[in-house]
């Protein structure tokens, strides 16, 4: 009898943020798939859990995802985590979800923390419909092209970005979108935690004092939805 794949979200910086659920079902799991190993052994210590892990990342993943879906299929139970959030979104784990998946073999979802939805549920932006994009381009060109055709929609939208693109990233928005409303969040749930909101001129202002910390998750408000200050 073939065994389980659970997609378990994690903490996207406050451990506390985990989920009953989650606990239980690492703690039943014959093994852990993680992005980031180290980070896995964090959380796992974090619980008093002791699993064997098995890294994966976007140079192994197709290759691990064959023995993964072999050793679940002999009946094994296995929790993907990814370093933070939910995985697959902007993050390893789809390609081993989908071969499980093509095998036949249950996946279950233990929904919890997401950077995306944290930062949309306090932005102030109408979130209620969203494009979200993730990571963008790293080449200038290619990430201008790219933010002109997601921000031509009339819905906000929501991207990833580290602290050494984030200048540039905003810059190009400033550049595309100059009157559009921008929530930059920072170190959601963590020490640092920063959520700055205004016009696009604004934040890149208040953002770029300081860009040597933690990942960033922007929403750009959609077009036409610009409102009188």
């Amino acid at each position: 009898m073939a065994g389980f794949l659970y997609v378990v979200a994690t903490p996207i910086g406050n451990l506390k943020d985990i989920t009953l659920r989650a606990i239980e079902v690492l703690r039943e799991v014959d093994f852990v798939v993680a992005e980031d190993r180290q980070k896995a052994l964090k959380l796992l210590s974090h619980l008093d859990i002791r699993k064997p892990i098995v890294a994966i990342n976007s140079y192994n993943e197709e290759r691990q995802a064959r023995t993964i879906v072999g050793r679940l299929g002999s009946g094994k139970k296995a929790a993907l985590i990814t370093a933070a959030g939910t995985p697959c979104i902007s993050d390893p784990g789809d390609i081993v979800v989908r071969a499980a998946c093509e095998a036949d073999i249950e996946v279950l979802p233990i929904p919890g923390p997401s950077a995306a939805l944290a930062a949309l549920s306090i932005s102030g932006l109408s979130p209620a419909r969203f494009l979200f994009y993730g990571f963008l381009p790293q080449k200038k060109g290619k990430k201008k092209k790219t933010l002109r055709e997601v921000l031509s929609g009339p819905f906000p939208v929501v991207l990833f970005e580290s602290p050494r693109r984030i200048a540039e990233t905003l810059g190009i928005i400033k550049e595309e979108a100059p009157e559009r409303k921008v929530v930059v969040c920072r170190e959601l749930t963590k020490l640092y935690e920063e959520t700055i909101r205004g016009r696009i001129e604004e934040a890149l202002e208040e953002t770029t004092a300081d860009e040597t910390r933690g990942e960033y998750t922007i929403i750009v408000e959609g077009k036409g939805k610009q409102t009188a200050s």
